[in-house]
C-alpha cells in the first residue's frame, strides 16, 4: 500500500464522537468490534479536540 493510498483511506474513515465519560480516551475503545487489533494507546486531544491513533489511524472528536 502506497502512503497516498493509506493517507486516502485515513481521511475516509468515520470520525467516532467521545463523550466526556469515554475519558480517558485510548484505542481500541472496548465496544469496537476488533478490540483487540493493536496494543491499548492512550491519546489527548488538540486544542480543537481531536485525536488520532497512531497506530490504526483512527480519528475522534471529543464532544461537549
Amino acid at each position: 500500500m502506497t502512503s497516498q493510498v493509506a493517507k486516502q483511506s485515513v481521511e475516509n474513515q468515520e470520525v467516532i464522537k467521545v463523550k466526556d465519560s469515554d475519558l480517558p480516551l485510548h484505542c481500541p475503545m472496548p465496544d469496537q468490534t476488533l478490540w483487540n487489533q493493536h496494543p491499548r494507546v492512550f491519546m489527548a486531544f488538540d486544542k480543537e479536540g481531536r485525536a488520532s491513533c497512531p497506530y490504526c489511524g483512527n480519528r475522534y472528536q471529543l464532544i461537549k
